[in-house]
């Protein structure tokens, strides 16, 4: 009798799931000898499938990619909020007349304008609403033209003309009796109305710390 039943399970046919893809079996070594044999699925992936798959992981690939281009590329469009300081006698510590002002700056598509709010000092600007076109914002600097001049903001994470108060600024400044370390970026007073032996120094803040990523 139970050598009949040896027979019959010799030549019992493959197992086969709901789908009907066979089973096999597989004999089991090392610790796992003792517990005979185990089914597992004798079908494959096959290269219809593996393609699908492959498409769809490029695809998501290329949508990453797509978004961190969008937020690191530069913008044209967005508020930014920031100071003016101008200072009659060329450079920035100079015993003279000052003038401060709060700047906002508002954008859209590359253009916008440009308003100064007196806050303190004497008034020295002659136009405290001004026009700007060719606008953009990145990482490392703002760049806009007003009055057919190009201004540019580099990104400045170290001011040590005013002992740290502006870090985290994009910040350009310029003066004919400046030093060096105060001649950053580029930038004209002519701009705002002024005469070329003013000290100017223009800054805007980045929220948070952060050089803005875009808007």
């Amino acid at each position: 009798m139970s050598g009949l039943f040896n027979k019959r399970a010799k030549f019992r046919r493959p197992l086969r799931s709901r789908r009907g893809s066979a089973l096999r079996n597989v004999n089991l070594g090392g610790f796992w000898r003792g517990f005979g044999t185990a089914l597992i699925p004798s079908r494959q992936i096959s290269g219809r499938w593996l393609i699908l798959l492959s498409a769809v992981a490029l695809l998501i690939a290329l949508i990453f990619v797509g978004y961190a281009y969008r937020a690191l590329a530069p913008s044209s469009n967005g508020v930014l909020f920031g100071t003016l300081f101008v200072n009659e006698g060329g450079y920035a510590n100079a015993t003279s007349t000052t003038g401060s002002y709060n700047v906002t700056l508002t954008a859209q598509k590359g253009s916008g304008s440009l308003l100064l709010t007196f806050i303190s000092g004497s008034d020295l600007v002659k136009g405290h609403l001004i026009s700007f076109a060719n606008y953009s914002i990145n990482t490392n600097q703002v760049s806009l033209v007003m009055g057919g001049h190009e201004v540019v903001l580099p990104w400045e994470d170290n001011d040590t003309i005013w002992n740290h108060t502006y870090d985290n600024n994009y910040i350009t400044s310029t003066g004919p009796s400046a030093p060096a370390s105060e001649v950053r970026g580029q930038v004209s007073g002519s701009i705002f109305g002024l005469p070329a032996t003013d000290y100017i120094e223009f800054r805007f803040a980045a929220q948070g710390g952060n050089p803005v990523q875009g808007f």
